[in-house]
């Protein structure tokens, strides 16, 4: 027959691994998901149909062709430009069905313009779950990339394709069944998280529509 004693000590032994086993569990839920080898040079197994620049929602910018050209290619190039230095300014390609759960890449051909060489580039699912950059078109540098909420392991990437020219992109998990695609002339000053804000200047870049694509990654 058990004493009081080893009764009293079985019991403080099962409460003692009750919460040992639930800080586990909570320590599990709250640790960022592995990239299981997925990077912004991962291979894509499907390019997703995106709607062409006509079908873009503009937000206080304009798109108006100029002259300059990709290495006498006929892809037609728009400056795209902010009309607001005090509000929120941006396009973006809405409603994009995609799979809960994978890896997604968008990219696109961004030149830097006379009054502007800092670009911002979103990946977004139901708001606040997404991915920023900011890309310094001056320079050729990744300038800051973050994610937040249900969007993992956000990368993004910059290369030069042509003088001037570069290919800019971001990669992200995407938790959602449809996300945008969110982009614009930003600022210096501009933080990622925050980038299509006030910028307190002029500011203008130049790209090439045809040349934004999503991609879905191989895992």
């Amino acid at each position: 027959m058990k004493t009081p004693a080893i009764i009293k000590e079985t019991k403080m032994n099962k409460i003692y691994l009750t919460l040992i086993t639930l800080v586990f569990v909570l320590s599990c839920k709250n640790t960022p998901k592995e990239k299981k080898g997925i990077t912004n040079n991962t291979e894509a197994v499907n390019e997703i149909i995106l709607p062409n620049h006509p079908l873009w929602q503009l937000n206080r910018l304009t798109l108006n062709t100029t002259n300059d050209n990709l290495n006498q290619t006929n892809k037609q190039v728009f400056r795209l430009s902010r009309t607001s230095i005090t509000e929120t300014a941006y396009a973006s390609v809405n409603n994009i069905p995609v799979v809960f759960g994978n890896y997604y890449r968008a990219s696109i051909l961004v030149k830097k313009d006379h009054l502007g060489s800092f670009f911002g580039l979103r990946i977004i699912g139901e708001y606040p779950n997404r991915a920023d950059a900011i890309f310094d078109l001056e320079k050729g540098l990744l300038k800051e990339v973050v994610d937040v909420g249900e969007f993992f392991n956000g990368e993004a990437k910059i290369e030069e394709v042509d003088k001037g020219w570069y290919k800019c992109s971001l990669t992200a998990e995407v938790n959602s069944n449809k996300m945008k695609i969110i982009l614009g002339p930003t600022s210096e000053l501009g933080k990622a998280i925050t980038w299509e804000g006030a910028t307190n200047e002029k500011s203008h870049v130049n790209i090439i529509p045809s040349s934004l694509v999503l991609e879905e990654l191989a895992k």
